[in-house]
Formats: C-alpha cells, sequence, structure tokens
C-alpha cells in the first residue's frame, strides 16, 4: 500500500506524462507543416520548370516561324522574278532534238555524294536521338547545333559522321558516348526516332539557331567532367551545359566532350 506521500506524488507523475504526450503531438505538428511547406516548395519549382520549358519552346517556335517565313518571302520572290523563262514542254524538246550531253556527262560520283548527305544526316539524327531524346525540341536542336560547331572547327573532323563517330575505334575516346557503349543495340522508341530525323532534316537544311552560342562541348548537369573548368560556359538548356573555347587558338587535342 503507497503512503500519503507516494500518493501524493502521482499527479505530478501524470502531469509530466501528459506534458510529454503534449509536447510530441506539437512536435509531429511542426512536422507536418513543414513536410507540407516542402512539398508545396517542390511544387512550386516544378510548376516553375514547366513554364520554363514552355518558355523555351515558345521562344523556339516564334523564331524558326520567323526565318521560316523569311525564307518563304525570299523563295515567293525568286518565282515571281521576271527574268524565269517557263519550262518547254516534253513535245518540244524531243521534236528539236535535244542535246544528252548533261545525260551523258552525269557521274556516279554525283549519287556517291547524294548518298553521303543521307547518312550525314542519319548521323545527326543518331546524335539527337540518343543524346537529347528525352529532352524538348530546343535541347536536341542544341545537341545538333554542337555536332555543327564541331564540323566547323579545324580541331574536329569536316563532316557531321566523322565528328559523331570519333574516337569509336578506341576502347576509351569516344566523343560520343552512345557510340561506344552499347547504346545503338538497343531497341529504339519509332516515334521518338522519327522526331529525330525530322530536326535533323530541318537543321541540314538550314533551318539552324545559334542556341549554344558556338560551343563545341556539353554535359548533363548532374555531371561535371574535368574538363568543364578549363572551357567558357555558353548556355543551359534543358538538361545540358554547353561551353566553347576560351579562345580562337587552337589547341594541340580537344578535350573529351561527352
Amino acid at each position: 500500500m503507497m503512503t500519503a506521500a507516494e500518493y501524493r506524488q502521482v499527479p505530478d507523475v501524470n502531469w509530466s506524462f501528459r506534458s510529454l504526450l503534449a509536447a510530441t503531438g506539437l512536435a509531429l505538428c511542426l512536422f507536418m507543416t513543414a513536410f507540407g511547406a516542402a512539398a508545396s516548395t517542390r511544387e512550386i519549382e516544378s510548376v516553375r520548370a514547366v513554364e520554363r520549358r514552355i518558355a523555351d519552346e515558345a521562344e523556339l517556335v516564334a523564331a524558326l516561324a520567323e526565318r521560316l517565313a523569311e525564307e518563304t518571302s525570299s523563295t515567293r520572290e525568286a518565282l515571281d522574278a521576271p527574268n524565269l523563262k517557263p519550262a518547254r514542254a516534253t513535245a518540244d524538246l524531243v521534236s528539236g532534238g535535244a542535246s544528252t550531253d548533261d545525260l551523258m556527262a552525269w557521274r556516279f560520283h554525283d549519287a556517291v555524294s547524294a548518298r553521303a548527305n543521307a547518312s550525314e544526316l542519319t548521323c545527326l539524327a543518331q546524335a539527337i536521338y540518343y543524346e537529347a531524346r528525352s529532352e524538348p525540341r530546343v535541347g536536341r536542336l542544341a545537341v545538333a547545333d554542337v555536332v555543327l560547331n564541331r564540323v566547323d572547327n579545324r580541331l574536329y573532323p569536316d563532316t557531321i559522321c566523322g565528328v559523331v563517330f570519333q574516337g569509336q575505334e578506341r576502347a576509351t575516346g569516344c566523343q560520343f558516348s552512345f557510340t561506344c557503349d552499347g547504346s545503338m543495340d538497343r531497341p529504339i522508341n519509332k516515334r521518338l526516332w522519327k522526331e529525330s530525323e525530322l530536326i535533323a532534316t530541318a537543321v541540314m537544311s538550314g533551318m539552324r539557331l545559334p542556341i549554344t552560342r558556338q560551343a563545341t562541348h556539353y554535359h548533363a548537369d548532374y555531371v561535371h567532367p574535368y574538363w568543364a573548368d578549363k572551357l567558357t560556359p555558353t548556355a543551359v538548356v534543358g538538361r545540358h551545359k554547353f561551353y566553347r573555347f576560351p579562345s580562337r587558338t587552337a589547341k594541340a587535342a580537344a578535350p573529351t566532350a561527352m
């Protein structure tokens, strides 16, 4: 049996227990509030990311539309020019004994060149697909821009296929990782591949914008390669960061880009 003194201490124990419960409940409320605030912050950042992506897409579409309008206008002016002569009818050509010199002078090299252009388009589409198929269109155009910037740079091969597959023959050193890591052996997404081909076609047809500001290198934003600190940052497009050489002075060797 408890003594009177021991009994008087019970309310104090109960009170301490109730205080602990209250404190725990308050802490739980604070935690839930903080968790809710963090979730709200993530939602806001997600919305802002979508807004930025839409803005990038809108800016790109507007620029391409302006370029297309200019090309259309110049083409229309050329077609409307008075110095263009109407085509001769086939019957007139036959009856007039048309010369076959042009046909006889045709060279097989012309067909090889046409086929080479098709190969170049495929190589560019491959770079777009394997390097940026999950990016919005502006991100895929940025990768194509880098490839063409390298073609124009004397440190690299002067063809698209040469640039894309540079270093593929070595165990290490391939400039675009997809050319030597087995990515090309996996099944492709037909829809995304078709989009890559269309973008490559548009770029090679002249609808090219200086999105990356003459960049010759890029990397995903979740890595930091050793060469990044040696180059000049030029742009951030989607999940990629872009760079160029710090000067136009030729370097003895170009660092691996991807």
